[in-house]
């Protein structure tokens, strides 16, 4: 917006510089000096008429006729034209007896010569200013459009999407051999699962024994995913399931330690440890990690102290310690 409003008003400046240029040969200056004198004169000329219409458009248009003071807006416009008028009309007098030597206009006819030249070019510059203000607006209310087109495109997908998913689980699930109960309760778990996530897990706060169960799907899920060596524990202890707390402000250490765990031969672990007493929850967290692969972290760890930072302020403690191919997430929350 900005590049091509100054892109106008650069437009505007040249055809003024221009048009003073043309003039020149009226005046019959031949001599170099006298050239440079005139260049001179046109850079007061291009000096003061900037003032004018810069005033005009950063200032008297933005604080007065936008705010629609319309009666101070239009004295203010005078005064400055008339000015501007004043200014101008004094130089030309200089020009005609310093520099051109001849008669000078006569001072009436000159003033209001400069008058309304300057009238027209503030009118001019307005025009523009305002049919380009009007122009932004019309593309900010397009735009705004399009954004609610999408936004509503986004919510009606939203809800196509997860019935077409659940349609198409239930139709694997059928064509599952009945006597496969692994692959069977692998594709309950992930429908579970799925569901959390679309229709349970989108509120503030969720009691704590649905966190629990959706907990236990994702690691009976993850465990059936894994090979021999892999050792999984999960204890979970809670005495109130009804208590609320944060949705899924533990997966990201599960997910961690899912994706970071160490997968050689010898037995790698992962143990998950949740207790709730009295409003008081202990998460833990354990999982083996080949230190040549890197150091586990990333986002979604930084996402989720930055979840317990809002939401848990005061009322939380978080340890993460990085041992000898141990990585070991400790956590408290005061609910």
């Amino acid at each position: 917006m900005f590049l091509k409003r100054s892109t106008y008003y650069l437009l505007f400046f040249v055809a003024y510089i221009g048009a003073l240029i043309i003039e020149k040969p009226t005046y019959s200056v031949n001599t170099v000096q006298a050239c440079f004198s005139y260049l001179f004169t046109v850079i007061i000329h291009f000096s003061l008429f900037t003032f004018m219409i810069m005033a005009n458009g950063r200032v008297l248009i933005p604080y007065l006729l936008e705010k629609k003071r319309f009666g101070v807006y239009i004295t203010s416009l005078f005064g400055l034209i008339t000015l501007y008028t004043a200014c101008a009309n004094h130089y030309n007098q200089f020009i005609h007896v310093v520099l051109l030597h001849d008669e000078p206009i006569g001072t009436r006819a000159g003033f209001w010569d400069n008058f309304v030249y300057a009238l027209c070019c503030t009118v001019i510059t307005s025009m523009l200013y305002i049919t380009q203000r009007w122009a932004e607006q019309q593309e900010q209310f397009k735009n705004s459009q399009i954004n609610q087109l999408q936004t509503e495109l986004k919510y009606l997908r939203s809800q196509i999407n997860p019935h077409f998913l659940f349609n198409g689980l239930n139709t694997v699930y059928g064509f599952i051999d009945m006597a496969n109960l692994k692959a069977r309760d692998m594709m309950v778990q992930f429908s579970d699962l799925l569901r959390y996530n679309l229709y349970e897990a989108d509120v503030d706060m969720i009691e704590l024994e649905k966190e629990i169960k959706y907990l236990q799907n994702y690691v009976a899920l993850q465990k059936a995913r894994s090979n021999d060596n892999m050792q999984v524990t999960l204890k979970v202890n809670y005495q109130n399931g009804g208590v609320k707390i944060a949705p899924l402000i533990f997966m990201a250490f599960v997910e961690n330690a899912f994706k970071y765990v160490s997968r050689d031969n010898v037995v790698n672990s992962i143990s998950i440890g949740l207790n709730e007493e009295a409003g008081r929850v202990v998460f833990t967290c354990d999982n083996t990690y080949d230190e040549t692969e890197g150091t586990p972290g990333g986002i979604g760890l930084n996402n989720a102290t930055r979840r317990l930072e809002l939401l848990y302020k005061g009322r939380y403690q978080l340890d993460i310690n990085k041992g000898q191919s141990i990585y070991h997430v400790h956590l408290t929350l005061t609910l």
